[in-house]
């Protein structure tokens, strides 16, 4: 397990196969049928200097046997739009892969399913910005890595990371002292042909029908916020939220939705399949939630 711990730690900026796919070999984006990291939430997603933010993340794992392990990084907050990947850390050499404060200083924040994903913001995060730009702030870069459940083995962990055998993604956490920070939204329902369905619940369709999605944003939650234009003035705007939709089988119409019309078309899959149907809303702010159902088909 130690070698798996430094393996992480010295690459710390995960790559992909050097061979890429052509794009008409590519799966619907919509068809979730492989192990992927559909959304990374943090709680909250603007937090002030000293504020301890919580992550979590939507990362599906059909067809897998066992849970993937997940390991969270974070970078130095930068005034560059967070738009580089990975950054500067330490040597890891030497230290204990059981102590979450030196893995902390190495930028390691949580490993699931062992550690919680947790950060705390610095007290001088800010210090290097004027007064007048504190409240938009900056942005700190976190990376996500999930990676098969033979890795958390100490039996049957490999040498060395095979970086086909991953996914990874990455979140922008805003730092600030904004005056209306951002809270993530919520979606408060999922309703099939127009009825509404409780959370647990598992969809029993027929297959090759077709059926109507829907959810609803939350509305106290599609919140107004202060936003400095290019000229430095201060203007009130309202957040413009949208939903993806993913499936694990079948066939979804449409796969982008925008608030407040939130409705989908999906064409159940063969009979005797099962799987789950997801729904994911972004505010274009940086907040995201998602509702999950699981559905069979008779």
């Amino acid at each position: 397990m130690k070698r798996i711990w430094l393996a992480l730690l010295t690459t710390h900026c995960v790559i992909g196969s050097n061979q890429s796919p052509r794009a008409r070999d590519l799966p619907d984006e919509w068809l979730v049928d492989r192990v992927r990291v559909l959304a990374v939430q943090a709680n909250p997603p603007e937090a002030s200097p000293g504020a301890t933010v919580s992550f979590n993340a939507l990362v599906p794992q059909p067809g897998t046997d066992g849970d993937y392990g997940i390991a969270w990084f974070t970078c130095p907050p930068t005034d560059d739009g967070g738009i580089g990947f990975g950054c500067t850390l330490p040597d890891p050499s030497g230290i204990d892969p059981t102590d979450p404060e030196a893995l902390a200083a190495l930028g390691l924040i949580g490993f699931e399913p062992f550690l919680e994903p947790l950060y705390t913001v610095p007290d001088d995060a800010l210090d290097t910005l004027a007064a007048e730009d504190r409240a938009e702030g900056l942005y700190q870069l976190v990376q996500v890595t999930a990676f098969p459940p033979e890795y958390l083995d100490p039996e049957t962990a490999p040498e060395a990371i095979d970086f086909g055998e991953v996914e990874a993604a990455y979140k922008r956490l805003i730092i600030s002292e904004a005056r209306t920070p951002n809270r993530n939204p919520l979606l408060s329902r999922w309703a099939v042909d127009g009825i509404d369905t409780p959370e647990g619940a598992i969809l029993t369709v027929e297959a090759g029908q077709t059926y109507g999605f829907a959810t609803t944003v939350a509305e106290s939650l599609v919140e107004q916020y202060l936003f400095v234009n290019s000229e430095g003035t201060e203007e009130w705007r309202t957040e413009e939220p949208y939903v993806n939709w993913y499936c694990t089988d079948g066939e979804l119409l449409q796969n982008l939705t925008l608030h407040p019309y939130l409705d989908v078309n999906w064409v159940a899959p063969r009979s005797g399949t099962s799987g789950t149907l997801y729904a994911v809303v972004r505010d274009r702010r940086g907040g995201m939630a998602w509702i999950t159902r699981p559905f069979t088909v008779r």
